[in-house]
């Protein structure tokens, strides 16, 4: 099988995740990295800056024939295509036309644009035009199979085992707070003033938090970003992880969802059908449905004995662990799907 991924090859990539297991699995995959050809033409100076925020030259138009010739070139039975911003509708007509089977997974949504990273016109405009589809949310796979009559496969988000940073509990002291790892934006802000105004203190990992007024809030510390085995700790080191989701993630699940019980995380999230089936709730992660019960659950928690933290961050790790939520089963999911395809 030979696969011709187009997304990204950054560090903080999911593709990345994929093309190590599915090559693990037997498929030869060559990365075609658009995205990161479209960012560092308009990171370059300010020129192309001011080029791409105004659409006169967003380096698209080169980005989707490079594609085409790379495909000319490796000749994939597959191309899979994530989210697909750089890419042309047009383009994908005529890979279609030369004969190759295209397949679209976007960890966003194809039509709920909440950010200019988030998606754009090409993503919505070639929904119609893949084979095969994969689907974080099950609802937006029940929509493509009914409006477009094309497969659609639920494909959750994951854990990748192979970074995880997980520390003896015995060794780590815990720290009573609640934990917000993420960058801001209207609902969280809200959210996390809510807890800070009716006394909750809580801990912030992010960007962008020092321009918003939780800045000045009484109870609210802000860090930068956490690198990636700071991250792991912070998961585990605090009481209370909270997890926000972002508008494309409400009724569904994202990341966090995976990766804060994968080292016996303590989770407050908001409540989704998806997410009450991959943990029991109030024994491997806390729900709240509106905002009265966000501050009854932190106080639950907060105040908890230690013993029964330890007993839920146990069930929590030890359910991530057994149930095939990591990177390494998504691709497998990945690899039979494409079997079926070809």
């Amino acid at each position: 099988m030979r696969v011709l991924m187009v997304g990204s090859d950054m560090p903080w990539a999911i593709e990345r995740h994929f093309v190590k297991y599915l090559t693990q699995y037997g498929a030869a995959v060559f990365l075609y990295p658009a995205g990161d050809m479209v960012f560092n033409y308009h990171s370059k100076n300010i020129f192309n800056k001011i080029l791409f925020k105004t659409r006169i030259k967003t380096s698209y138009k080169e980005v989707s024939e490079g594609l085409v010739d790379k495909a000319n070139e490796f000749k994939p039975d597959i191309i899979w295509i994530f989210k697909g911003m750089e890419i042309y509708p047009e383009t994908l007509v005529l890979l279609k036309k030369q004969g190759f089977k295209l397949a679209n997974f976007n960890p966003d949504h194809p039509f709920i644009i909440s950010s200019r990273g988030s998606g754009n016109k090409n993503v919505t405009d070639s929904v119609g035009l893949f084979d095969l589809h994969f689907c974080y949310h099950l609802k937006l796979q029940k929509e493509i199979e009914e409006r477009f009559h094309i497969p659609a496969i639920f494909l959750p988000f994951a854990y990748e085992e192979s970074e995880l940073v997980y520390t003896d509990p015995g060794v780590i002291k815990e720290i009573k707070r609640v934990c917000f790892q993420g960058n801001p934006d209207k609902y969280r802000i809200e959210m996390v003033s809510i807890l800070a105004a009716n006394g909750f203190p809580v801990d912030i990992y992010g960007v962008g938090w020092q321009k918003t007024k939780l800045a000045k809030t009484f109870g609210v510390e802000i860090y930068g970003i956490a690198t990636r085995p700071e991250f792991w700790r912070k998961n585990q080191e605090y009481r209370v992880q909270l997890n926000l989701f972002r508008q494309y993630n409400v009724g569904s699940h994202n990341m966090r969802t995976f990766e804060i019980p994968a080292v016996g995380g303590i989770q407050l999230t908001e409540y989704s059908d998806e997410q009450a089936k991959f943990f029991k709730e109030n024994e491997e992660i806390f729900f709240f449905r509106k905002k009265e019960e966000l501050l009854e659950k932190a106080d639950e928690l907060l105040n908890m004995s230690d013993s029964r933290t330890a007993s839920i961050r146990s069930q929590a790790r030890e359910r991530s662990l057994r149930s095939g939520y990591t990177f390494a089963d998504r691709a497998l999911t990945v690899y039979n799907a494409f079997q079926q395809l070809i």
